[in-house]
C-alpha cells in the first residue's frame, strides 16, 4: 500500500511551493501554522508528529489554504486570527493584520503609564489590538476607540468582547479625534496611542502583495509623504492630554526624523523621543503634553 502524505512531507512540499511563490522569510512557518489548523493542534505539536500520515478531510482543506496562502492572502487572514501580546484576536480583510511594530508602541506606552485608573485612547483601532492590550494590562483603565471605518469596528468589537472588556473599552465612529471631542474628553486623558496610516502612496509599487490585495488602503496610506495623520494627531492630540499626558504613535522609518522635528516644534508638547523597534528601526514617537 502506497504511503500517505506525512506531517513532514507537507510541511517541507509546502515550504517549497511557497519559496517558488515569493513567499521566502516565513515559508516553513506558515506551512506550520496552515497545518496545524486543519489538525486542530499546536504549531509546537507538529514536531512530535512529524511521521504522522495526514488523512482526508484535513488534506484537502490543507490544500486550499495552502492554495489561498500561494496567493499571497495573509496567513492570519487564512486563519482568521493573530497573535498579540500573546493573546489570540481575529482578523479579516477589513483590517491590517497586526505587527511585531505594533507590539513594540504598546510596550512603550505601558513603560510609560502608571497602575491605577487611567482613562486613554486609541485612535484607529482597527481590529481593537491596542485598545485591547491597554485594557487588559492596565486593569483600572478606561480606553475610548476610534476608527473611521464601521467594518473594523465589527471586527474590534467582536475583539472586545471575546477579551471581556466591553466595560472598559468604548468604541466610537467616527475620524481620529473627532468622537473624542463629542464625548467632551479634552483634557482628560492620560494618553493618545495611534498606529495611524503611514505609508507614501509613492511607496505603493514597493508594498508586498499580501498588503496592496488584502489590507484597507485607508488604514495605509496617508498622503504623498505618508504623514498627513499623524501631523494631524500632533497637532491636535495634546488638547486631549492631561498637563504631562502621553502621546504615543507608531512611525515610518522614512519619516521618523522629520516627525520627530515637526514634534518638537509645537509648543503644547515636550520631552520628544524617537524609539526602534526590535529591528534597530526608528519606529515610535513618544512626547508629552507640556505641563
Amino acid at each position: 500500500m502506497a504511503r500517505g502524505w506525512t506531517v513532514l512531507d507537507l510541511i517541507n512540499a509546502t515550504r517549497a511551493f511557497f519559496e517558488k511563490k515569493g513567499i521566502n522569510d516565513t515559508a516553513r512557518l506558515d506551512a506550520e501554522l496552515l497545518l496545524a489548523h486543519v489538525m486542530g493542534c499546536q504549531r509546537i505539536e507538529l514536531y512530535v508528529r512529524f511521521d504522522e500520515e495526514v488523512a482526508e478531510p484535513a488534506l484537502s482543506e490543507f490544500r486550499e489554504l495552502v492554495r489561498q496562502r500561494g496567493e499571497r492572502r495573509p496567513t492570519a487572514q487564512i486563519l482568521g486570527h493573530r497573535e498579540f501580546f500573546s493573546r489570540r484576536f481575529e482578523i479579516n480583510n477589513d483590517v491590517l493584520v497586526p505587527r511585531p511594530e505594533t507590539e513594540t508602541l504598546v510596550e512603550h506606552v505601558l513603560d510609560e503609564l502608571p497602575d491605577g485608573p487611567l482613562v486613554t485612547a486609541d485612535i484607529g483601532t482597527g481590529s481593537g489590538v491596542i485598545a485591547v492590550t491597554l485594557a487588559l494590562e492596565r486593569s483600572e483603565s478606561t480606553v475610548y476607540a476610534t476608527d473611521i471605518s464601521e467594518p473594523a469596528l465589527a471586527v474590534a468589537r467582536r475583539n472586545v468582547e471575546e477579551h471581556r472588556v466591553a466595560d472598559r473599552v468604548a468604541l466610537r465612529q467616527g475620524d481620529l479625534l473627532e468622537p473624542l471631542a463629542d464625548e467632551g474628553l479634552q483634557g482628560r486623558l492620560d494618553a493618545v496611542v495611534s498606529n495611524p496610516p503611514y505609508v507614501a502612496e509613492e511607496e505603493r509599487g514597493d508594498l508586498p502583495p499580501e498588503v496592496i490585495k488584502y489590507e484597507p488602503e485607508i488604514a495605509l496610506f496617508s498622503g504623498p509623504d505618508g504623514i498627513n495623520h499623524t501631523l494631524h494627531l500632533m497637532a491636535k492630540a495634546p488638547a486631549f492630554l492631561k498637563p504631562g499626558g502621553l502621546l504615543a504613535l507608531e512611525l515610518s522609518e522614512f519619516t521618523a526624523d522629520q516627525i520627530r522635528e515637526e514634534a518638537e516644534r509645537i509648543d503644547d508638547l515636550e520631552q520628544v523621543h524617537i524609539h526602534e523597534d526590535l529591528r534597530g528601526t526608528d519606529r515610535v514617537l513618544l512626547a508629552r503634553r507640556t505641563s
